[in-house]
Protein backbone atom coordinates (compact mmCIF):
# COMPACT_ATOMS: atom_id res chain seq x y z
CA UNK A 1 0.00 0.00 0.00
CA UNK A 2 2.39 3.46 0.68
CA UNK A 3 3.41 6.03 1.76
CA UNK A 4 5.81 4.48 4.17
CA UNK A 5 9.35 3.29 4.35
CA UNK A 6 9.05 1.05 1.36
CA UNK A 7 5.80 -0.65 2.32
CA UNK A 8 2.20 0.45 2.64
CA UNK A 9 0.22 3.01 4.59
CA UNK A 10 -3.53 2.91 4.32
CA UNK A 11 -6.36 4.85 5.99
CA UNK A 12 -9.93 5.18 7.31
CA UNK A 13 -13.46 5.86 6.37
CA UNK A 14 -16.12 8.06 7.81
CA UNK A 15 -18.90 7.36 10.29
CA UNK A 16 -22.24 8.61 9.01
CA UNK A 17 -25.73 7.38 8.19
CA UNK A 18 -25.23 7.34 4.42
CA UNK A 19 -22.72 5.21 2.56
CA UNK A 20 -20.22 8.03 2.80
CA UNK A 21 -20.94 10.67 5.42
CA UNK A 22 -20.46 14.30 4.61
CA UNK A 23 -17.64 16.31 6.07
CA UNK A 24 -18.30 17.97 9.41
CA UNK A 25 -17.04 21.54 9.18
CA UNK A 26 -15.68 23.65 12.02
CA UNK A 27 -15.52 27.23 10.81
CA UNK A 28 -12.86 29.80 11.50
CA UNK A 29 -13.55 33.28 10.16
CA UNK A 30 -10.50 35.15 9.03
CA UNK A 31 -9.15 36.66 5.88
CA UNK A 32 -5.50 36.09 6.79
CA UNK A 33 -3.62 35.04 3.66
CA UNK A 34 -1.77 31.77 3.66
CA UNK A 35 1.98 31.84 3.14
CA UNK A 36 3.52 28.47 2.38
CA UNK A 37 5.91 27.26 5.05
CA UNK A 38 9.60 27.06 4.24
CA UNK A 39 9.54 23.64 5.81
CA UNK A 40 8.48 21.20 3.10
CA UNK A 41 6.71 18.56 5.11
CA UNK A 42 4.13 15.92 4.30
CA UNK A 43 2.92 12.70 5.82
CA UNK A 44 0.08 10.26 5.35
CA UNK A 45 -1.59 8.93 7.51
CA UNK A 46 -15.79 10.63 15.77
CA UNK A 47 -15.39 6.94 15.60
CA UNK A 48 -18.37 4.66 15.51
CA UNK A 49 -17.71 2.26 18.36
CA UNK A 50 -19.03 -0.99 19.63
CA UNK A 51 -17.73 -1.51 23.12
CA UNK A 52 -16.82 -4.36 25.30
CA UNK A 53 -14.92 -3.17 28.34
CA UNK A 54 -12.49 -0.47 27.15
CA UNK A 55 -11.64 -2.32 23.94
CA UNK A 56 -12.53 -0.11 21.01
CA UNK A 57 -14.43 -2.09 18.38
CA UNK A 58 -14.74 0.12 15.35
CA UNK A 59 -14.05 0.15 11.69
CA UNK A 60 -14.70 3.78 10.90
CA UNK A 61 -13.50 7.29 11.53
CA UNK A 62 -15.21 10.63 11.32
CA UNK A 63 -13.88 13.28 8.99
CA UNK A 64 -13.61 16.75 10.40
CA UNK A 65 -13.00 19.93 8.49
CA UNK A 66 -12.23 23.56 9.14
CA UNK A 67 -12.00 26.53 6.84
CA UNK A 68 -11.18 30.18 6.69
CA UNK A 69 -14.68 31.19 5.64
CA UNK A 70 -18.11 29.77 5.08
CA UNK A 71 -18.40 27.82 1.87
CA UNK A 72 -19.86 29.83 -1.01
CA UNK A 73 -22.12 26.87 -1.66
CA UNK A 74 -24.69 26.30 1.06
CA UNK A 75 -24.22 23.03 2.89
CA UNK A 76 -27.75 21.96 2.02
CA UNK A 77 -27.53 22.85 -1.65
CA UNK A 78 -28.46 20.21 -4.18
CA UNK A 79 -25.57 18.70 -6.16
CA UNK A 80 -25.27 19.78 -9.77
CA UNK A 81 -23.89 17.76 -12.65
CA UNK A 82 -21.01 19.08 -14.68
CA UNK A 83 -17.85 20.69 -13.52
CA UNK A 84 -14.24 19.59 -13.45
CA UNK A 85 -11.85 18.96 -10.58
CA UNK A 86 -8.06 19.13 -10.45
CA UNK A 87 -6.37 17.34 -7.56
CA UNK A 88 -2.71 17.72 -6.60
CA UNK A 89 -1.14 14.58 -5.15
CA UNK A 90 2.27 14.32 -3.58
CA UNK A 91 3.27 10.84 -4.70
CA UNK A 92 3.51 9.34 -8.16
CA UNK A 93 1.81 5.99 -8.70
CA UNK A 94 4.23 3.23 -9.66
CA UNK A 95 1.52 0.77 -10.68
CA UNK A 96 -2.11 1.56 -11.48
CA UNK A 97 -3.32 -2.01 -11.00
CA UNK A 98 -4.82 -2.32 -7.49
CA UNK A 99 -4.76 -6.10 -7.78
CA UNK A 100 -0.96 -5.90 -7.92
CA UNK A 101 0.06 -2.71 -6.14
CA UNK A 102 0.18 -2.54 -2.32
CA UNK A 103 -0.12 1.25 -2.41
CA UNK A 104 -3.10 2.74 -0.65
CA UNK A 105 -2.85 5.74 -2.95
CA UNK A 106 -3.37 3.43 -5.92
CA UNK A 107 -6.40 1.73 -4.39
CA UNK A 108 -7.86 5.02 -3.11
CA UNK A 109 -7.72 6.74 -6.47
CA UNK A 110 -8.63 3.68 -8.56
CA UNK A 111 -11.76 3.26 -6.43
CA UNK A 112 -13.35 5.57 -8.99
CA UNK A 113 -12.62 3.07 -11.77
CA UNK A 114 -13.27 -0.27 -10.06
CA UNK A 115 -16.37 -1.37 -8.14
CA UNK A 116 -16.60 -4.21 -5.61
CA UNK A 117 -19.08 -6.94 -4.75
CA UNK A 118 -20.17 -5.26 -1.52
CA UNK A 119 -19.74 -1.88 0.14
CA UNK A 120 -18.36 -1.55 3.67
CA UNK A 121 -20.52 0.90 5.60
CA UNK A 122 -19.08 3.04 8.39
CA UNK A 123 -21.07 1.18 11.05
CA UNK A 124 -19.38 -2.11 10.16
CA UNK A 125 -22.24 -3.49 8.10
CA UNK A 126 -22.13 -4.25 4.37
CA UNK A 127 -24.43 -3.05 1.61
CA UNK A 128 -25.13 -4.65 -1.76
CA UNK A 129 -23.12 -3.27 -4.66
CA UNK A 130 -22.24 -5.44 -7.64
CA UNK A 131 -23.72 -8.27 -5.59
CA UNK A 132 -27.38 -7.80 -4.67
CA UNK A 133 -27.29 -10.46 -1.95
CA UNK A 134 -25.08 -13.17 -0.51
CA UNK A 135 -25.32 -16.29 1.59
CA UNK A 136 -22.72 -17.83 3.88
CA UNK A 137 -22.53 -21.59 4.33
CA UNK A 138 -22.94 -23.03 7.85
CA UNK A 139 -19.22 -23.78 8.04
CA UNK A 140 -18.38 -20.24 6.81
CA UNK A 141 -16.22 -21.53 3.96
CA UNK A 142 -18.51 -20.74 1.01
CA UNK A 143 -19.93 -17.34 0.11
CA UNK A 144 -22.56 -17.38 -2.64
CA UNK A 145 -23.15 -14.02 -4.31
CA UNK A 146 -26.14 -13.10 -6.46
CA UNK A 147 -24.91 -10.49 -8.93
CA UNK A 148 -26.62 -7.36 -10.16
CA UNK A 149 -27.91 -7.53 -13.73
CA UNK A 150 -27.32 -4.86 -16.34
CA UNK A 151 -23.82 -3.94 -15.15
CA UNK A 152 -21.27 -3.40 -17.90
CA UNK A 153 -17.56 -2.70 -17.99
CA UNK A 154 -16.34 0.47 -19.68
CA UNK A 155 -15.62 -1.55 -22.84
CA UNK A 156 -19.22 -2.78 -23.01
CA UNK A 157 -18.46 -6.28 -21.69
CA UNK A 158 -21.11 -7.60 -19.30
CA UNK A 159 -20.17 -8.03 -15.65
CA UNK A 160 -21.06 -11.58 -14.62
CA UNK A 161 -20.03 -14.55 -12.51
CA UNK A 162 -17.31 -15.52 -14.97
CA UNK A 163 -15.75 -12.07 -14.52
CA UNK A 164 -15.68 -12.54 -10.75
CA UNK A 165 -13.97 -15.89 -11.11
CA UNK A 166 -11.46 -14.60 -13.67
CA UNK A 167 -10.43 -11.72 -11.42
CA UNK A 168 -10.15 -13.72 -8.20
CA UNK A 169 -8.23 -16.47 -9.98
CA UNK A 170 -5.84 -13.87 -11.35
CA UNK A 171 -5.26 -12.29 -7.95
CA UNK A 172 -4.12 -15.54 -6.32
CA UNK A 173 -2.11 -16.70 -9.33
CA UNK A 174 1.59 -16.48 -8.32
CA UNK A 175 2.38 -15.14 -11.79
CA UNK A 176 0.36 -12.01 -10.99
CA UNK A 177 2.73 -11.18 -8.12
CA UNK A 178 -0.02 -9.49 -6.14
CA UNK A 179 1.55 -7.58 -3.26
CA UNK A 180 -1.59 -7.03 -1.19
CA UNK A 181 -4.82 -8.22 -2.82
CA UNK A 182 -3.63 -11.82 -2.63
CA UNK A 183 -3.23 -11.49 1.13
CA UNK A 184 -6.77 -10.17 1.42
CA UNK A 185 -8.16 -13.44 0.04
CA UNK A 186 -5.38 -15.80 1.07
CA UNK A 187 -7.84 -18.61 2.02
CA UNK A 188 -9.38 -18.49 -1.50
CA UNK A 189 -9.72 -22.01 -2.90
CA UNK A 190 -11.68 -21.23 -6.04
CA UNK A 191 -14.86 -19.76 -7.49
CA UNK A 192 -17.73 -21.72 -8.99
CA UNK A 193 -19.94 -20.16 -11.67
CA UNK A 194 -23.44 -21.34 -10.76
CA UNK A 195 -25.11 -19.32 -13.51
CA UNK A 196 -24.28 -16.01 -15.22
CA UNK A 197 -25.42 -14.05 -12.18
CA UNK A 198 -24.51 -16.38 -9.32
CA UNK A 199 -21.01 -17.22 -8.13
CA UNK A 200 -19.91 -19.31 -5.16
CA UNK A 201 -16.53 -18.45 -3.63
CA UNK A 202 -14.94 -21.33 -1.74
CA UNK A 203 -12.45 -20.80 1.07
CA UNK A 204 -10.02 -23.26 2.61
CA UNK A 205 -11.09 -22.24 6.13
CA UNK A 206 -13.45 -19.80 7.84
CA UNK A 207 -12.20 -16.27 7.24
CA UNK A 208 -13.90 -13.56 9.28
CA UNK A 209 -12.58 -10.54 7.27
CA UNK A 210 -13.78 -11.94 3.93
CA UNK A 211 -16.64 -9.49 3.26
CA UNK A 212 -14.41 -6.59 4.21
CA UNK A 213 -11.78 -7.97 1.86
CA UNK A 214 -14.13 -8.19 -1.12
CA UNK A 215 -15.28 -4.63 -0.35
CA UNK A 216 -11.74 -3.41 -0.98
CA UNK A 217 -10.82 -1.71 -4.27
CA UNK A 218 -7.89 -4.12 -4.38
CA UNK A 219 -10.48 -6.80 -5.13
CA UNK A 220 -12.31 -4.67 -7.70
CA UNK A 221 -12.89 -6.07 -11.17
CA UNK A 222 -11.03 -5.67 -14.44
CA UNK A 223 -12.89 -6.42 -17.64
CA UNK A 224 -12.16 -10.04 -18.64
CA UNK A 225 -11.34 -8.70 -22.10
CA UNK A 226 -8.75 -6.39 -20.58
CA UNK A 227 -7.27 -9.27 -18.57
CA UNK A 228 -6.97 -11.32 -21.74
CA UNK A 229 -5.61 -8.63 -24.03
CA UNK A 230 -3.84 -6.10 -21.78
CA UNK A 231 -2.84 -7.82 -18.52
CA UNK A 232 0.83 -6.93 -19.01
CA UNK A 233 -0.02 -3.23 -19.42
CA UNK A 234 -2.37 -2.69 -16.49
CA UNK A 235 0.29 -1.13 -14.27
CA UNK A 236 0.82 1.65 -16.80
CA UNK A 237 -2.60 3.25 -16.45
CA UNK A 238 -4.77 4.75 -19.15
CA UNK A 239 -7.53 3.26 -21.32
CA UNK A 240 -6.36 -0.32 -20.67
CA UNK A 241 -7.72 0.12 -17.11
CA UNK A 242 -11.27 -1.08 -17.73
CA UNK A 243 -13.58 -1.43 -14.76
CA UNK A 244 -17.26 -0.86 -14.01
CA UNK A 245 -16.83 2.28 -11.91
CA UNK A 246 -18.25 5.80 -12.17
CA UNK A 247 -15.12 7.04 -13.97
CA UNK A 248 -13.16 5.78 -16.95
CA UNK A 249 -9.38 6.05 -17.03
CA UNK A 250 -8.79 8.35 -19.99
CA UNK A 251 -5.04 8.94 -20.02
CA UNK A 252 -1.83 8.88 -17.98
CA UNK A 253 1.42 10.79 -18.48
CA UNK A 254 4.37 9.35 -16.61
CA UNK A 255 5.54 11.67 -13.84
CA UNK A 256 2.97 14.34 -14.60
CA UNK A 257 -0.53 13.06 -13.91
CA UNK A 258 -3.60 11.29 -15.24
CA UNK A 259 -7.21 11.96 -16.15
CA UNK A 260 -10.55 10.31 -15.37
CA UNK A 261 -13.75 10.94 -17.33
CA UNK A 262 -17.30 10.35 -16.13
CA UNK A 263 -18.92 7.04 -17.07
CA UNK A 264 -22.28 8.33 -18.29
CA UNK A 265 -23.85 4.86 -18.25
CA UNK A 266 -23.13 4.25 -14.56
CA UNK A 267 -26.24 3.29 -12.63
CA UNK A 268 -25.19 0.79 -9.95
CA UNK A 269 -23.86 2.65 -6.93
CA UNK A 270 -23.94 0.84 -3.57
CA UNK A 271 -27.41 0.33 -2.12
CA UNK A 272 -26.58 2.62 0.80
CA UNK A 273 -25.47 5.44 -1.51
CA UNK A 274 -27.34 8.73 -1.73
CA UNK A 275 -26.58 8.73 -5.47
CA UNK A 276 -27.63 6.06 -7.95
CA UNK A 277 -26.69 7.41 -11.36
CA UNK A 278 -23.48 8.78 -12.89
CA UNK A 279 -20.98 10.89 -10.98
CA UNK A 280 -21.59 14.63 -10.93
CA UNK A 281 -18.15 15.69 -12.16
CA UNK A 282 -17.52 15.50 -15.89
CA UNK A 283 -13.81 14.81 -15.43
CA UNK A 284 -10.99 14.78 -12.90
CA UNK A 285 -7.33 15.61 -13.46
CA UNK A 286 -4.75 14.34 -10.98
CA UNK A 287 -1.48 16.30 -11.04
CA UNK A 288 1.65 14.90 -9.42
CA UNK A 289 3.21 17.63 -7.26
CA UNK A 290 5.86 16.05 -5.00
CA UNK A 291 6.92 19.24 -3.21
CA UNK A 292 4.63 20.22 -0.36
CA UNK A 293 5.18 23.94 -0.92
CA UNK A 294 4.24 23.54 -4.59
CA UNK A 295 1.01 21.71 -3.70
CA UNK A 296 0.09 24.35 -1.15
CA UNK A 297 0.82 27.15 -3.58
CA UNK A 298 -1.19 25.46 -6.32
CA UNK A 299 -4.19 25.16 -4.01
CA UNK A 300 -4.11 28.69 -2.66
CA UNK A 301 -3.60 30.14 -6.15
CA UNK A 302 -6.50 28.15 -7.59
CA UNK A 303 -4.38 26.03 -9.93
CA UNK A 304 -5.77 22.92 -8.24
CA UNK A 305 -9.00 22.39 -6.33
CA UNK A 306 -7.74 19.93 -3.71
CA UNK A 307 -4.47 18.46 -2.40
CA UNK A 308 -3.42 15.50 -0.29
CA UNK A 309 -0.62 15.04 2.25
CA UNK A 310 -1.13 18.25 4.21
CA UNK A 311 1.59 18.35 6.87
CA UNK A 312 0.84 18.91 10.55
CA UNK A 313 2.82 22.15 10.51
CA UNK A 314 0.64 23.54 7.71
CA UNK A 315 -2.79 22.62 9.07
CA UNK A 316 -3.48 25.78 11.09
CA UNK A 317 -2.29 28.14 8.36
CA UNK A 318 -4.41 26.45 5.71
CA UNK A 319 -7.42 26.26 8.02
CA UNK A 320 -7.31 30.03 8.47
CA UNK A 321 -6.97 30.71 4.75
CA UNK A 322 -10.01 32.21 3.06
CA UNK A 323 -11.67 29.82 0.66
CA UNK A 324 -9.88 26.69 1.91
CA UNK A 325 -11.19 23.79 3.99
CA UNK A 326 -8.92 21.29 5.73
CA UNK A 327 -10.38 17.81 6.10
CA UNK A 328 -9.11 15.25 8.60
CA UNK A 329 -9.85 11.58 9.17
CA UNK A 330 -8.52 9.20 11.79
CA UNK A 331 -6.58 6.28 10.32
CA UNK A 332 -7.22 2.61 10.80
CA UNK A 333 -4.46 0.02 10.73
CA UNK A 334 -1.15 0.44 12.50
CA UNK A 335 0.60 3.67 13.51
CA UNK A 336 3.99 4.75 12.21
CA UNK A 337 6.14 2.10 13.84
CA UNK A 338 9.83 1.27 14.18
CA UNK A 339 10.33 -2.44 13.52
CA UNK A 340 13.31 -4.18 15.15
CA UNK A 341 14.94 -6.95 13.12
CA UNK A 342 14.80 -9.91 15.49
CA UNK A 343 16.94 -12.04 13.17
CA UNK A 344 20.18 -10.26 14.02
CA UNK A 345 22.02 -8.69 16.92
CA UNK A 346 21.32 -6.72 18.95
CA UNK A 347 17.57 -7.16 18.46
CA UNK A 348 17.67 -10.94 18.61
CA UNK A 349 17.79 -10.26 22.36
CA UNK A 350 14.45 -8.95 23.68
CA UNK A 351 16.27 -6.82 26.24
CA UNK A 352 17.74 -4.72 23.44
CA UNK A 353 14.33 -4.25 21.86
CA UNK A 354 12.70 -3.28 25.12
CA UNK A 355 15.54 -0.90 25.98
CA UNK A 356 14.84 1.09 22.82
CA UNK A 357 11.10 0.91 23.43
CA UNK A 358 11.62 2.36 26.92
CA UNK A 359 14.19 4.91 25.81
CA UNK A 360 12.03 7.24 23.71
CA UNK A 361 9.56 9.75 25.15
CA UNK A 362 6.88 9.46 22.48
CA UNK A 363 4.54 11.95 24.15
CA UNK A 364 7.09 14.76 24.15
CA UNK A 365 8.37 14.04 20.65
CA UNK A 366 4.96 13.71 19.05
CA UNK A 367 3.42 16.76 20.69
CA UNK A 368 6.46 18.91 19.95
CA UNK A 369 7.12 17.91 16.35
CA UNK A 370 3.52 17.80 15.20
CA UNK A 371 2.24 20.74 17.26
CA UNK A 372 -0.46 18.66 18.90
CA UNK A 373 -2.00 17.60 15.58
CA UNK A 374 -0.91 13.96 15.86
CA UNK A 375 -1.19 11.62 18.84
CA UNK A 376 1.48 9.35 20.31
CA UNK A 377 0.76 5.70 19.67
CA UNK A 378 -0.65 3.74 22.59
CA UNK A 379 -0.89 0.28 21.00
CA UNK A 380 0.14 -1.65 17.87
CA UNK A 381 -3.21 -0.69 16.29
CA UNK A 382 -4.56 2.77 15.57
CA UNK A 383 -7.47 3.80 17.82
CA UNK A 384 -9.99 3.84 14.95
CA UNK A 385 -9.38 0.16 14.23
CA UNK A 386 -11.78 -2.53 15.37
CA UNK A 387 -10.41 -4.30 18.50
CA UNK A 388 -7.96 -1.53 19.40
CA UNK A 389 -7.18 -2.08 23.08
CA UNK A 390 -7.27 1.24 24.91
CA UNK A 391 -6.25 -0.39 28.19
CA UNK A 392 -2.68 -0.66 26.90
CA UNK A 393 -2.18 3.09 27.13
CA UNK A 394 0.26 3.83 29.93
CA UNK A 395 1.25 0.19 30.44
CA UNK A 396 4.41 0.46 28.34
CA UNK A 397 6.67 3.11 26.93
CA UNK A 398 9.04 5.72 28.27
CA UNK A 399 11.05 4.46 31.23
CA UNK A 400 14.63 5.76 31.01
CA UNK A 401 15.74 4.03 34.19
CA UNK A 402 14.34 0.75 32.94
CA UNK A 403 16.11 1.26 29.61
CA UNK A 404 19.43 1.88 31.35
CA UNK A 405 19.00 -1.24 33.46
CA UNK A 406 18.42 -3.37 30.37
CA UNK A 407 21.48 -1.90 28.63
CA UNK A 408 23.53 -2.68 31.73
CA UNK A 409 22.26 -6.26 31.65
CA UNK A 410 23.38 -6.50 28.04
CA UNK A 411 26.89 -5.56 29.14
CA UNK A 412 26.96 -2.02 27.76
CA UNK A 413 28.22 -0.46 30.96
CA UNK A 414 31.18 1.59 29.73
CA UNK A 415 31.00 4.94 27.94
CA UNK A 416 33.25 6.30 25.19
CA UNK A 417 34.44 9.86 24.70
CA UNK A 418 31.26 10.77 22.80
CA UNK A 419 28.97 9.50 25.54
CA UNK A 420 27.87 6.30 23.80
CA UNK A 421 27.61 3.05 25.72
CA UNK A 422 30.18 0.41 24.86
CA UNK A 423 30.82 -3.27 25.46
CA UNK A 424 34.29 -4.68 24.89
CA UNK A 425 35.18 -1.37 23.26
CA UNK A 426 32.30 -1.45 20.76
CA UNK A 427 29.42 1.01 20.75
CA UNK A 428 25.79 0.05 21.03
CA UNK A 429 25.04 1.09 17.45
CA UNK A 430 21.86 0.43 15.48
CA UNK A 431 20.89 1.50 11.97
CA UNK A 432 17.60 2.68 10.49
CA UNK A 433 17.28 2.47 6.71
CA UNK A 434 14.66 4.12 4.52
CA UNK A 435 13.81 4.78 0.89
CA UNK A 436 14.13 8.52 0.18
CA UNK A 437 11.77 8.17 -2.78
CA UNK A 438 8.83 7.47 -0.48
CA UNK A 439 9.82 8.67 2.97
CA UNK A 440 8.17 11.96 3.80
CA UNK A 441 10.01 14.84 5.49
CA UNK A 442 7.78 14.72 8.58
CA UNK A 443 8.89 11.18 9.19
CA UNK A 444 12.54 12.05 8.66
CA UNK A 445 12.14 14.84 11.21
CA UNK A 446 10.66 12.36 13.67
CA UNK A 447 13.38 9.80 12.97
CA UNK A 448 16.01 12.43 13.72
CA UNK A 449 14.30 13.29 17.00
CA UNK A 450 14.34 9.60 17.96
CA UNK A 451 18.03 9.55 17.09
CA UNK A 452 18.62 12.46 19.48
CA UNK A 453 16.56 10.81 22.22
CA UNK A 454 18.57 7.60 21.99
CA UNK A 455 21.82 9.56 22.07
CA UNK A 456 20.93 10.77 25.57
CA UNK A 457 20.54 7.10 26.50
CA UNK A 458 23.99 6.32 25.13
CA UNK A 459 22.69 4.51 22.05
CA UNK A 460 23.96 5.45 18.59
CA UNK A 461 21.27 5.39 15.91
CA UNK A 462 22.39 5.94 12.34
CA UNK A 463 19.84 6.90 9.69
CA UNK A 464 20.71 5.79 6.18
CA UNK A 465 18.79 6.54 2.96
CA UNK A 466 19.01 3.79 0.36
CA UNK A 467 17.90 5.02 -3.03
CA UNK A 468 18.37 4.23 -6.70
CA UNK A 469 15.92 1.35 -6.47
CA UNK A 470 18.12 -0.55 -4.02
CA UNK A 471 16.00 -0.24 -0.89
CA UNK A 472 13.63 -3.14 -1.53
CA UNK A 473 16.48 -5.55 -2.17
CA UNK A 474 18.32 -4.53 0.98
CA UNK A 475 15.13 -4.65 3.02
CA UNK A 476 14.08 -8.06 1.73
CA UNK A 477 17.55 -9.47 2.42
CA UNK A 478 17.21 -8.48 6.08
CA UNK A 479 20.38 -6.38 6.04
CA UNK A 480 19.11 -3.79 8.51
CA UNK A 481 18.44 -3.24 12.19
CA UNK A 482 15.34 -1.05 11.94
CA UNK A 483 12.83 -0.09 9.29
CA UNK A 484 9.79 2.10 9.88
CA UNK A 485 6.40 2.39 8.25
CA UNK A 486 2.67 2.63 8.80
CA UNK A 487 0.00 0.36 7.36
CA UNK A 488 -3.72 0.84 7.15
CA UNK A 489 -6.58 -1.59 7.26
CA UNK A 490 -9.88 -1.48 9.09
CA UNK A 491 -9.67 -5.09 10.29
CA UNK A 492 -7.23 -6.12 13.04
CA UNK A 493 -6.06 -8.95 10.79
CA UNK A 494 -3.59 -6.28 9.70
CA UNK A 495 -1.55 -7.50 12.69
CA UNK A 496 -1.06 -10.81 10.90
CA UNK A 497 0.15 -8.97 7.81
CA UNK A 498 2.75 -7.14 9.90
CA UNK A 499 3.74 -9.70 12.55
CA UNK A 500 2.72 -13.12 11.20
CA UNK A 501 5.48 -15.70 10.76
CA UNK A 502 4.22 -16.44 7.25
CA UNK A 503 4.49 -12.78 6.22
CA UNK A 504 8.27 -12.45 5.86
CA UNK A 505 9.49 -9.62 3.64
CA UNK A 506 11.48 -11.91 1.37
CA UNK A 507 8.26 -13.82 0.64
CA UNK A 508 6.25 -10.73 -0.24
CA UNK A 509 4.90 -10.08 3.26
CA UNK A 510 5.32 -7.06 5.52
CA UNK A 511 6.85 -8.59 8.67
CA UNK A 512 9.47 -5.91 9.19
CA UNK A 513 10.58 -7.33 12.54
CA UNK A 514 11.10 -10.86 11.15
CA UNK A 515 8.87 -12.13 13.94
CA UNK A 516 8.51 -15.89 14.26
CA UNK A 517 6.38 -16.32 17.35
CA UNK A 518 4.18 -19.45 17.56
CA UNK A 519 2.15 -18.03 20.46
CA UNK A 520 1.40 -14.85 18.53
CA UNK A 521 0.66 -16.83 15.37
CA UNK A 522 -1.91 -18.87 17.27
CA UNK A 523 -3.69 -15.73 18.43
CA UNK A 524 -3.64 -14.18 14.96
CA UNK A 525 -4.98 -17.35 13.38
CA UNK A 526 -7.78 -17.54 15.95
CA UNK A 527 -8.72 -13.95 15.19
CA UNK A 528 -8.81 -14.81 11.52
CA UNK A 529 -11.30 -17.66 11.83
CA UNK A 530 -13.56 -16.63 14.73
CA UNK A 531 -16.54 -14.55 13.63
CA UNK A 532 -17.94 -13.39 17.00
CA UNK A 533 -16.88 -9.72 17.42
CA UNK A 534 -16.37 -9.82 21.17
CA UNK A 535 -14.30 -12.98 20.99
CA UNK A 536 -12.21 -11.50 18.20
CA UNK A 537 -11.63 -8.32 20.21
CA UNK A 538 -10.44 -10.35 23.20
CA UNK A 539 -8.05 -12.32 21.01
CA UNK A 540 -6.62 -9.23 19.35
CA UNK A 541 -6.20 -7.56 22.72
CA UNK A 542 -3.97 -10.47 23.75
CA UNK A 543 -2.09 -10.21 20.45
CA UNK A 544 -1.42 -6.51 20.96
CA UNK A 545 -0.11 -7.15 24.46
CA UNK A 546 2.13 -9.92 23.15
CA UNK A 547 3.60 -7.62 20.49
CA UNK A 548 4.38 -4.89 23.01
CA UNK A 549 5.78 -7.06 25.79
CA UNK A 550 7.98 -8.89 23.29
CA UNK A 551 9.34 -5.58 22.02
CA UNK A 552 8.82 -6.41 18.36
CA UNK A 553 8.56 -2.74 17.54
CA UNK A 554 8.07 0.78 18.77
CA UNK A 555 4.65 2.16 17.75
CA UNK A 556 5.40 5.87 17.50
CA UNK A 557 2.57 8.14 16.41
CA UNK A 558 -0.89 8.20 14.84
CA UNK A 559 -1.08 10.52 11.83
CA UNK A 560 -4.53 11.53 10.59
CA UNK A 561 -5.22 11.67 6.89
CA UNK A 562 -5.26 15.37 6.08
CA UNK A 563 -6.41 16.87 2.79
CA UNK A 564 -7.39 20.40 1.84
CA UNK A 565 -9.76 21.72 -0.80
CA UNK A 566 -11.39 24.84 -2.10
CA UNK A 567 -14.66 25.61 -0.35
CA UNK A 568 -16.30 25.45 -3.79
CA UNK A 569 -15.77 21.69 -3.77
CA UNK A 570 -18.70 19.84 -2.22
CA UNK A 571 -19.37 16.19 -1.50
CA UNK A 572 -15.82 15.05 -0.76
CA UNK A 573 -15.92 11.75 1.12
CA UNK A 574 -13.58 8.99 2.21
CA UNK A 575 -14.16 5.43 1.14
CA UNK A 576 -12.87 2.63 3.39
CA UNK A 577 -9.12 2.76 3.95
CA UNK A 578 -8.70 5.71 1.59
CA UNK A 579 -5.88 8.25 1.65
CA UNK A 580 -7.50 10.69 -0.79
CA UNK A 581 -11.18 11.65 -1.04
CA UNK A 582 -13.58 9.66 -3.18
CA UNK A 583 -14.98 11.83 -5.96
CA UNK A 584 -18.01 9.90 -7.20
CA UNK A 585 -20.31 12.18 -5.16
CA UNK A 586 -18.18 15.32 -5.39
CA UNK A 587 -19.42 18.36 -7.26
CA UNK A 588 -18.71 22.02 -7.84
CA UNK A 589 -20.98 24.87 -8.88
CA UNK A 590 -21.05 25.11 -12.66
CA UNK A 591 -20.07 28.61 -13.77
Amino acid sequence: MTMLTGVRNRTPFESAPSHRGRLRLIRRRTATPYLPSDRITADHTRRARWRIPVIVMTSSAVLAGCSGQSSPTAAGADPVAGGHLTVGIGTAIDCFDPQISPSSLTSSILRGVYDSLVYANPDGSFSPWLATSWEISPDATTYTFRLRTGVTFHDGTAFDAAAVKANFDRIVDPATASQYAGQLISPYRGAEVIDPHTVAVHLAAPYSPFLRAVASPNLGFHSPKSLTENAADLCQGGPTQVGTGPFTFTSATDGEGFTFTRNDTYNWAPASSDRTGPAYLTSVDYRILPESSVRLGALTSGEVDAIDQVAATDIDALASTEGIEVHRADPTGIPYTYFFNTDRAPFNDPRARLAIQKGVDLNTLTQGIFQGKYAPAAAPLNPATFAYDGTLEGTWGYDPDGAKTLLDELGYTATDADGYRTKDGKRFTIALIYDPTYQKPERITYDTAVQDALRTLGVELTITPIGNGSYIGVRNSGAYDIIAFGWSGSDPDVLRTIYGSDQQLADGGANGSHVRDPELDTLLQQGLTITDPEQRATIYSAAQKRILTSGYGLPAYVAPVVTAASTRVQGLTYAPDATVPALDSAWTPVD
